[in-house]
């Protein structure tokens, strides 16, 4: 088995933000503003060869541990656009805009 990866993307709920969030609007209709809140991003079950490529678009080493919190200003773009559909890589900016923490998460 070889490893999967996420990204977790870690923040505080608003209204202006509904639309990118996991579940339909209407699952966060009593979603207070400020509650936090999580979103699985780039989720990669193909293997290790892509796992490493998504680190790499963010500039860090899948399993070193101190560089899994990251820097969104940081990521390809372009890269990650290559690898995922445009709608993911918009979710990822409008996260980011909205101040959310991205944590890399391997597994295997």
């Amino acid at each position: 088995m070889g490893m999967s990866a996420n990204v977790l993307a870690i923040g505080k709920f608003r209204r202006d933000i509904v639309d990118y969030m996991e579940y339909p609007p209407k699952f966060y209709s009593d979603t207070r503003d400020g509650a936090p809140i999580v979103r699985f991003l780039f989720h990669i079950d193909q293997g290790s060869t892509r796992s490493r490529e998504l680190a790499s678009c963010f500039g860090i080493e899948p399993w070193d541990f101190n560089q899994h919190r990251l820097d969104p200003h940081a990521a390809d773009l372009e890269r990650l656009r290559a690898m995922f559909d445009e709608e993911e890589v918009g979710v990822f900016a409008a996260l980011r805009d909205a101040g959310f923490e991205f944590i890399f998460m391997p597994n295997g």
